[in-house]
């Protein structure tokens, strides 16, 4: 049975509790349980920022265990950027760390007087105070945080300015590098004055039947050795996906108006790997390692993902790889979803562009167009882009603005609605709605808004296939009824995943669903079937739904921005349009809902 931790920032009172054992038979653990904890006890009307929303951070029973992919922790809020549930997640080693301190749950509410900070040593847990560190980035509050506690080894999630500011797309950075990024995490923690939470954890899991468990993470690895994609990542990690996806039109470029650019072969693996040495890394018990280190300026750091890459780089078309480097390490410093800054900046400069903000451009660092010096250079303008970054990070002139995120920017602003590029209020991410019906169906249904890591499209190239529920033929990328089935299957089994706290690489690689199950059942002694499972997932699924019904979510709001509904008349995506409007009561039918999208 999985424990809770609990903290109630207001009266400082820490208490410890074992999870509701039919939340655990329901909801399997981890983001799942978490689901349950929280819709049952935040209202659905209640401001972000209310010290009764909870912020939740959960592991799965996978966690700490020989299950491969377990290193992931996930943390859940109602989002200040959305208005409806949040979720994001990391990988990394903070999460084994927790799981080793006996938690499987912190649970947070209140809000601090003072800046603090939640320090974990096995069963004890303080709240130290955290002033002295409260403005500083990730970085120098992981350094300052080892030297109090005198130990190099604890593992650490912090906020850093966004955060402090209540940037509406906050990311909550651990070891420095890995962010729980997306629908403001960080703004929510910085709103309860919690600056971070350290953790020293050596204990051991529990596993009901250690025999049963070696032969199903036996399954899932020699799977994994055999599995292309996971080959692929193990070489270029997420950074060839601007190599090999962009023939497709699933990378976008110039705030989602194009689908070609020849700047991208100046920003993926192939360049990157031509000029830097790679040190590979692996997060806790992962085979795959698709992190890694390079030598950048004399130093070893993080190289940056895919998705930064995309947004921080084509989408603004910014093509000089060091400079992506370089925003990657100030980023993460500063604590920012690079997603969600990427489509904030793309849609003010595209605003800019079209002249529909007046703004003195050479303050904020503009310069003129080379050729045409009666014009700024707007789109690629390294300078400037780093300057706003950093005054969104801050709350400062242009950036206070920014800091709320596209949707209530551009409507702050009265700027024209194909400027708002979002699902439910989270801004879309780096893969192209155009390119593939499955993510455009998949966007506009999360709980979260337009939400990726899913990425049911990988099945229109024969990856993240589950042959035993059927899913385990190629789906074309453009199609309808099988994009439906192909959406729900991958929904609900990802979800019950999730729950078991697995990172979702990982689950694209294996192409079955029991050998998963049968390391849930060995590890907590639980019977579940394939589809039993499968069910678990569906009623997490459906209860976010129905939670974020009750704040205020309908069917109109299952679409996406419509400039996602413009074909492009060039590239991959080839035309293009989804047909949501066809799609979306098919789904609806699927998952048992009525026409309006309400769950039974």
């Amino acid at each position: 049975m999985g424990k809770i931790l609990r903290v109630d920032l207001d009266t400082r009172m820490i208490s410890t509790e074992d999870v509701n054992s039919s939340d655990e038979e329901n909801y399997i653990g981890g983001a799942g349980v978490a689901a349950a904890i929280f819709t049952r006890e935040v209202p659905a009307k209640i401001d972000p920022y209310d010290g009764k929303n909870l912020l939740i951070f959960s592991v799965g029973p996978f966690c700490g265990t020989t299950v491969p992919f377990c290193g992931r922790h996930f943390v859940m809020a109602k989002s200040p950027l959305t208005g409806i549930i949040g979720e994001s997640s990391a990988g990394g080693f903070f999460g084994k760390e927790l799981k080793s301190a006996g938690f499987d749950h912190i649970v947070i509410k209140g809000i601090s007087e003072n800046p603090v900070f939640l320090w974990i040593d096995n069963e004890k847990v303080k709240i130290r105070d955290a002033s002295e560190i409260w403005n500083f980035g990730t970085i120098k509050t992981e350094e300052t945080l080892k030297q109090i506690i005198k130990d190099d080894n604890i593992k650490i999630a912090s906020i850093g300015p966004a955060g402090v500011n209540l940037v509406k797309y906050a990311a909550i950075i651990s070891e420095s590098q890995h962010a729980s990024g997306r629908c403001g995490m960080g703004a929510i923690m910085g709103s309860k004055k919690l600056k971070a939470i350290a953790v020293r954890g050596q204990g051991q899991v529990t596993i009901d039947n250690k025999d049963n468990l070696k032969s199903a993470v036996k399954k899932i690895r020699d799977i994994v050795k055999e599995d292309p994609l996971a080959n692929v990542m193990k070489e270029t990690g997420t950074l060839a996906h601007m190599d090999n996806y962009v023939s497709m039109g699933d990378v976008p470029i110039k705030n989602y108006s194009l689908s070609r650019w020849p700047g991208t072969k100046k920003i993926g693996y192939y360049a990157l790997q031509e000029r830097y040495k790679i040190k590979h890394y692996a997060c806790f018990n992962c085979p795959v390692a698709c992190r890694a280190f390079i030598n950048f300026e004399g130093q070893m750091v993080a190289w940056p993902e895919y998705e930064t890459l995309a947004m921080m780089g084509a989408l603004l078309m910014v093509d000089d790889l060091d400079v992506l480097i370089k925003w990657n390490g100030i980023l993460n410093d500063l604590g920012i979803d690079t997603i969600s800054l990427g489509s904030t900046i793309g849609a003010f400069l595209e605003a800019t562009e079209r002249k529909l903000i007046d703004l003195d451009l050479k303050e904020i660092g503009f310069n003129p167009d080379p050729e045409n010096p009666s014009e700024y250079q707007i789109w690629g303008a390294i300078t400037a882009i780093e300057k706003i970054f950093r005054m969104v990070a801050m709350r400062e002139g242009v950036g206070d603005g920014l800091a709320e995120g596209v949707r209530i920017f551009c409507r702050k602003r009265n700027l024209p609605e194909d400027l708002e590029t979002h699902g439910k209020g989270l801004e879309v991410p780096a893969h192209e709605p155009r390119c593939n019906n499955m993510t455009a169906l998949d966007y506009a249904t999360s709980s979260r808004g337009a939400y990726h890591c899913y990425e049911p499209m990988h099945l229109s190239s024969m990856a993240n296939q589950k042959i035993d529920i059927g899913l385990d033929e190629k789906v074309e990328r453009f199609g309808t009824d099988d994009v439906v089935n192909a959406v729900v299957k991958i929904q609900d089994s990802s979800e019950a995943y999730s729950a078991c706290g697995g990172c979702i690489f990982g689950f694209w690689y294996v192409n079955q669903i029991a050998p998963w199950v049968q390391s849930l059942n060995a590890i907590n002694g639980r019977s579940y079937t394939v589809e039993s499972w499968v069910e678990a997932g569906e009623r997490i699924f459906n209860l976010k739904r129905k939670f974020n019904i009750e704040c205020g979510i309908t069917s109109k709001d299952d679409t996406l921005g419509p400039r996602f509904f413009t074909p492009l008349n060039k590239g991959g995506t080839k035309q293009n349009i989804p047909p949501l409007d066809e799609l979306l009561p098919k789904y609806y039918n699927l998952r048992g809902w009525d026409s309006e999208g309400n769950p039974p």
